[in-house]
């Protein structure tokens, strides 16, 4: 169990840094520093290449919801359940105190 844990952790770790870099790399919608300069309004990669990073965002974004999933799923604790073979241990409750204990003047 340990093994499959640090490999789901592994490819976790490795798609939160891909999709981080991926979120860096796309333009945004509105204008940006490049068209405020007076550069190229595509990508530094061409015209398609922004199709390719929004597919590859969204790819990535599902595996990370699926391997953050499945790793609180790994890392939950299961209750530790009584066998049915084994009694629980009785409860007694404490004795009353009786009149004799309660009222010390009697005592005398």
């Amino acid at each position: 169990m340990g093994f499959l844990i640090g490999t789901v952790l592994f490819f976790f770790v490795l798609s939160c840094i891909f999709l981080i870099l991926l979120v860096l790399l796309q333009s945004g919608k509105g204008g940006n520093a490049m068209n405020m300069m007076g550069g190229a309004s595509q990508t530094a990669f061409g015209s398609s290449s922004a199709d390719i990073l929004t597919k590859t965002t969204r790819i990535m974004a599902i595996s990370f919801i699926f391997l953050s999933l499945l790793l609180s799923f790994l890392f939950a604790k299961k209750e530790d359940k009584v066998p049915v073979n084994e009694e629980l241990p009785s409860i007694t409750a404490p004795p009353t105190p009786t009149e004799e204990t309660n009222n010390p003047q009697d005592k005398k």
